[in-house]
């Protein structure tokens, strides 16, 4: 749809540009004079390296940046250079590379997922893509080399002759491949390791393809001039290649930092644009918050200062805005969500939650951890530690915080988006198995009587009776902290709040802030302060029998029953004076910060809840701030 202007002065042009959501092809969002952010200044620098290889998380603009390349350096296309880049960096500082090379590109989230069609689909594809290309340059390629073809069935053995007879040409081939992993993890996700490895072995079919693209960029007369690939995970290409030694990962280096997605001002450019077109009405300053709260705060080198917005996230919200007045309902497009089941065979084995788990339970405790990033290691290391976490750092959900601790870099969740993204891989991971699961529909009842109505009695009730009813959670709920991440888990499927773990307030740290999200709820009438507390169960006691065996005692006698309500007593005391702490009355910031009078009309509440084990033994509501 193209809007007339609604300020016809505004620009010189006839038409607003339409936002290139979800679009992968340069020249498509060229003729269609769509909002492009200019990214060719990367150009020259990765023409000081011949075969590159990318990983960044999904929907960063991967495809978009390939076909830019493709228009750039496709021979056939080097008139067209003014149609094409007019309007960009490159344009008034070409390389002698461009225009120079024949274009072969692959995107392999085009093969099917079926393991049983999969390698013959592989293949045809593949053939596809390779004839294709012969049509499309037959006037640059060497004579013979298509006669060579005849009779030839495998894509791997035609780029080997295609290889071999651009030795002599002039004319060498650029090799683009997006997604190189994708249906390599779709089916390790789906179908495990033993369909895994057939792709990866020695005899794979997908390892001899890549075994072959090593070939052709062997030797000073190799036929393969260029490459770039690629992808979301670095796994793969380990295990295929033994790591990726036929070219450059520029993944983490940091002059690559910003080759994808958007830097603040590319955001605030966007906003003004469609600001003037009459399209977007939002507070400038409010969808800049909004967006980095949500959608920011991405850095892919170690050193770098200029964070990044995720790209289709941006382009999905300033869309969704034209001509809204207020804040738009879903913030998390349904394309950022990455699958669980992407993570699932990493975290959960043999219907029991392994040591992953518990790493990503920390990081989403601490909201940081402190690592190296490791570029390569194959799939049968991915239970160790650091490999996990690097890859959480490959597929977006984790990201360089730009400080160091003890030598190694933080590494931080990036957004709100995230955050909640992890929070739905940790329920989904109790439900997986059949740990703990709730109805979500009542859950958010609860939820929304605690913001709107006050009330914190409903919410931890609710789920205080579940976990009383699905007795196998208890094991898992062992510890103060454990304890409050199961409910922070829960809390940030919502987003009534901003939920807060350890908040520093006023030289204290509270346990659970509930932020209200106004924002987009307006009219929500409450923020929380919540301190928990942890008593521990009494250990089983035993007496020998007369027989001589042990006899387990669990009973609560009268005095230790006692001795537990002085010890809730006690912990409920403990918990006010750390409340009368965190702010009072007069705190301008803490008021500030959750929107309270005058700056806002919601009222801050405090609660204090008191786990004996996994039961809740206290609950109490302690009034306004």
């Amino acid at each position: 749809m193209i809007y007339e202007y609604e300020k016809g002065d505004a620009m010189n042009e006839n038409r607003i540009k339409r936002i290139p959501y979800g679009k992968g092809d340069f020249e498509a969002v060229n003729a269609q004079d769509d909002y492009y952010v200019d990214k060719t200044m990367f150009i020259p620098k990765i023409e000081m390296l011949p075969f590159v290889f990318l990983i960044r998380p999904r929907r960063f603009g991967k495809t978009l940046f390939l076909s830019m390349l493709h228009s750039y350096y496709d021979i056939r296309k080097k008139d067209r250079f003014k149609d094409f880049y007019k309007d960009t960096w490159i344009y008034d500082h070409p390389t002698p590379e461009r225009g120079k090379y024949m274009i072969l590109d692959f995107n392999f989230s085009a093969v099917v997922k079926d393991r049983e069609k999969v390698q013959d689909n592989f293949n045809f594809y593949c053939n596809v893509k390779i004839d294709d290309f012969l049509e499309r340059y037959s006037h640059y390629i060497p004579e013979g080399l298509l006669g060579k073809m005849n009779g030839i069935k495998t894509s791997s053995e035609k780029l080997q002759i295609i290889s071999s007879g651009l030795k002599e040409s002039e004319i060498k081939l650029y090799l683009l491949i997006d997604e190189y992993d994708n249906f390599a993890n779709s089916l390790l996700a789906e179908y495990g390791p033993s369909e895994y490895r057939k792709l990866t072995r020695q005899a794979g079919y997908f390892k001899q393809f890549f075994t072959h693209l090593k070939e052709m960029a062997s030797g000073s007369d190799a036929g393969l001039g260029r490459m770039f690939i690629t992808g979301v995970s670095p796994v793969t290409l380990d295990d295929i290649t033994s790591g990726f030694n036929i070219g450059d990962n520029i993944s983490i280096e940091d002059q690559y930092n910003e080759i994808l997605g958007f830097t603040e001002d590319d955001v605030l450019k966007m906003i003004d644009y469609y600001t003037d077109a009459g399209l977007f009405h939002i507070d400038k300053a409010q969808a800049v918050e909004i967006m980095k709260t949500w959608y920011g705060d991405y850095l892919f080198s170690e050193n770098s200062a200029v964070t990044l917005f995720n790209t289709d996230a941006v382009l999905y919200f300033v869309q969704k805005s034209f001509h809204q007045k207020s804040v738009i309902r879903y913030l998390i497009d349904d394309n950022l969500r990455m699958d669980y089941g992407k993570l699932r065979y990493l975290i959960v084995l043999d219907q029991r939650l392994n040591g992953n788990f518990s790493r990503l339970k920390e990081i989403i405790e601490n909201r940081s951890i402190v690592s190296t990033i490791k570029r390569s290691f194959p799939y049968e290391k991915l239970a160790d530690s650091g490999n996990f976490i690097s890859l959480l750092y490959f597929f977006g959900l984790l990201t360089f915080k730009g400080t160091f601790n003890r030598g190694d870099p933080v590494l931080t969740i990036p957004n709100e988006t995230i955050q909640k993204l992890m929070y739905e891989y940790i329920c989904e991971s109790y439900e997986d198995v059949d740990v703990f699961r709730v109805d979500m529909y009542c859950l958010r009842e609860k939820f929304r009587t605690l913001a709107y109505d006050g009330k914190m009695e409903p919410l931890f009730n609710f789920l205080a009776y579940e976990i009383n009813r699905q007795t196998r959670i208890r094991d898992y709920l062992q510890g103060e902290k454990v304890i409050q991440d199961f409910f922070m888990a829960y809390f940030g499927l919502f987003d009534f709040y901003l939920s807060l773990s350890e908040e520093e307030l006023n030289k204290g740290y509270a346990d659970i802030v509930l932020k209200p999200f106004c924002h987009k709820y307006p009219d929500i009438g409450y923020g929380w302060l919540f301190e928990f507390k942890y008593i521990r169960r009494s250990k089983t006691t035993h007496k020998q029998t007369r027989d001589g065996k042990d006899k387990q005692e669990r009973c609560i006698e009268p005095k230790r029953h006692e001795a537990l309500e002085k010890n809730i007593h006690e912990k409920v005391n403990e918990a006010r004076k750390q409340l009368a702490q965190y702010g009072n009355s007069d705190d301008a910031a803490l008021k500030k910060m959750l929107h309270a009078a005058p700056y806002g009309n919601v009222k801050i509440k405090k609660g204090i809840v008191v786990f004996h084990g996994w039961e809740l033994v206290h609950i109490s509501d302690e009034g306004e701030l």
